[in-house]
């Protein structure tokens, strides 16, 4: 059975997946119905990120996975305006911290960092010659 190809795949073959972004991140801001808009008018808006993305779109975060990988220079630009939005955000500190270092591996320079730093023991003489 074939698979189907989603609402993404589909834009990003034929150049307009800037656009759907740009509607999904109008949507996130200014809100879907007449609840979303007003409190999006009080400061309330939703916060655009990948998981609502893929929801938007009808498509899981494999799937999302897949698409980055066939179209990395697409995908690596909804990346970083991702991660623009998110660091501009006024979502809380903590669940900002937890959101880039979960998606986009803000931790994982450190993790480098400290392996880099890490004290090495190398024992340079023979043990079986001992005492001679």
């Amino acid at each position: 059975m074939k698979k189907q190809k989603s609402v993404l795949e589909y834009a990003c073959r034929h150049g307009v997946i800037d656009r759907l972004l740009e509607e999904y991140i109008t949507v996130c801001h200014n809100g879907e119905d007449a609840e979303d808009k007003k409190k999006a008018s009080k400061g309330r808006s939703r916060f655009p990120n990948v998981a609502g993305f893929c929801g938007y779109f009808g498509i899981g975060e494999s799937e999302y996975d897949e698409l980055s990988q066939k179209y990395p220079d697409k995908f690596g630009k909804i990346k970083a305006i991702f991660e623009d939005e998110a660091l501009n955000s006024e979502i809380s500190p903590a669940l900002l911290s937890a959101y880039l270092k979960k998606r986009f591996g803000y931790d994982k320079g450190r993790e480098t960092e400290s392996r880099e730093r890490s004290l090495n023991i190398v024992f340079e003489h023979d043990i079986f010659g001992d005492g001679e």
